[in-house]
């Protein structure tokens, strides 16, 4: 009843805040897009338009404001990409074997750009970024509690079999695994042990939930996240000490079940079970359909529609966003949205690179937190068919403020502490969503 009642209050404070201060009502809309709460308290009744009324506040507050500046400095071509991308996609839809659909899909991506954009240009400093990583993390690792407290006492694996907020036990999974690096990152960082605990609390929470989930392609981005962690990560004696506890914990997760999946994904062809050997087929066709409609493809989520001329069940996923994006956006179309990414992952390479200080530590630490999630998005999503999962993106939206926030200090870059220009308004705000508790439902 507590989080009910909370879910409802911060929509009033979503809308209200928003038409004021956009950033209010940017930080309660990715909140609710990661919770899910239309899913979570589905019980309680139709809970499907507070993120609409939200989402349409703050986008009215963020033009009302002067949409919040368009200094985006270092993450200009990143923002330039994903608005690319969205084009090409509306032209795809507008050409593909069913346009209804697919347009659906190009709105629902839509929903996903517009708060990005907010994001872009109005999370100016360290502390209103540091709070959106927060968001993020905090709501995975909610869910996160949510799914090893079923399993636990209730006795039931609820994401590999109910998978949650309607997405099946692989597309959760990706999320979780894009959140998984800001939360490493972020307890590394804290200079607080009780911030500190609290976000490695949901780190392990998360690997323990994709565990849980079986899902191949979300393990193997799981063990890319670790890898990239720590050969990015400085190599201070606490920093260490925390990722061979994470090490560890994850491992022994790892039973005997979940190796003999993971074994498959790189097993000989006669060794492998029907479903890794069904997911190649799927990426075949998908190569096949692409090699026909090189430029826009047959239309996003057309893909199940003639699924069935290739062998598969009619409505089969391609199992890999790659793949499938290639066959319903053509290779233009996917090259933009792997640029997109790519590119963003390119663009936190200086600060994360270059000799760091005290003063940068934070800002390192939060880059590599955006970078590894990036990097095991990549690898999760080659198993996954999520072209508008908004954890990503918004994700990605981190970066932008990161790349276009930094001030040169010496010869590194650093986030500004406070607001460059007056424009800003959402500065000190942060400290509104400061998290207190991991309280659960």
């Amino acid at each position: 009843m507590f989080g009910l009642i909370l879910i409802y209050l911060l929509t009033a404070i979503g809308v209200v805040g928003g038409l004021f201060r956009p950033v209010v009502g940017l930080f309660v809309y990715v909140g609710f897009a990661m919770l899910r709460p239309q899913y979570m308290w589905s019980f309680a009744g139709d809970m499907s338009g507070i993120s609409l009324y939200v989402g349409a506040a703050t986008l009215v507050g963020w033009a009302l404001k002067g949409f919040g500046g368009v200094a985006l400095g270092r993450g200009r071509v990143i923002v330039l990409l994903l608005l690319a991308f969205t084009g090409w996609a509306w032209l795809s839809a507008t050409l593909g074997l069913d346009p209804a659909s697919s347009t659906l899909w190009v709105i629902e991506l839509v929903k996903i750009v517009g708060p990005f954009m907010v994001g872009a240009t109005l999370l100016n400093t360290r502390r209103l970024i540091w709070g959106m990583l927060w968001v993020i993390v905090a709501a995975h690792g909610y869910i996160a509690y949510d799914m090893n407290n079923w399993y636990y006492f209730r006795g039931y694996n609820f994401i590999h079999e109910s998978g949650y907020g309607f997405m099946d036990n692989n597309s959760f999974a990706l999320s979780l695994v894009t959140a998984l690096g800001l939360a490493g990152m972020l307890a590394l960082a804290a200079r607080k042990w009780p911030e500190r605990i609290l976000a490695l609390l949901c780190a392990l929470l998360i690997v323990s939930t994709v565990v849980m989930s079986y899902s191949r392609g979300a393990m193997l981005g799981l063990g890319f996240v670790g890898l990239m962690a720590v050969v990015l990560t400085p190599k201070r004696p606490s920093y260490v000490v925390l990722m061979l506890v994470g090490s560890l914990a994850t491992a022994r997760l790892m039973g005997p079940q979940v190796q003999e999946r993971l074994a498959t994904v790189f097993a000989e062809e006669e060794e492998r079970d029907g479903s890794a050997q069904s997911r190649l087929d799927l990426w075949k066709a998908c190569l096949e359909i692409a090699a026909d409609n090189p430029l826009v493809g047959i239309g996003p989520r057309n893909f199940p529609l003639v699924a069935s001329k290739y062998g598969f069940s009619a409505g089969k996923e391609a199992h890999s966003t790659w793949m499938q994006g290639a066959a319903e956006l053509g290779f233009v179309g996917v090259g933009l949205l792997l640029l997109f990414y790519l590119v963003t992952m390119v663009k936190l390479l200086p600060l994360i690179m270059k000799k760091w200080t005290e003063e940068t530590r934070e800002d390192t630490l939060y880059a590599i937190g955006v970078f590894v999630s990036l990097a095991g998005f990549f690898v999760t999503s080659q198993f996954v068919t999520m072209a508008g999962l908004e954890t990503p993106y918004y994700v990605a939206m981190v970066a932008v403020a990161i790349a276009k926030s930094q001030r040169v200090t010496g010869a590194v870059p650093v986030i500004a502490p406070s607001a460059p220009r007056p424009l800003n308004l959402g500065t000190g705000l942060a400290s509104t969503f400061r998290p207190r508790s991991a309280s659960p439902r």
